[in-house]
């Protein structure tokens, strides 16, 4: 993120695809909705309660 900030690639976030950590635009990044799966939700119960 300090490096778009330095390179002034305003409108992007940070994303990391697979093991590569990638710039994203945040139109790209919101146009739909994305959500948790329920599945998820019950992995992190075990370690978070």
């Amino acid at each position: 993120a300090v490096d778009a900030v330095h390179d002034g690639d305003f409108g992007t976030m940070v994303a990391l695809k697979g093991t590569d950590i990638v710039r994203v635009k945040l139109a790209e990044a919101t146009a739909e909705l994305k959500t948790v799966p329920l599945e998820r939700y019950q992995e992190a119960e075990v370690f978070f309660g």
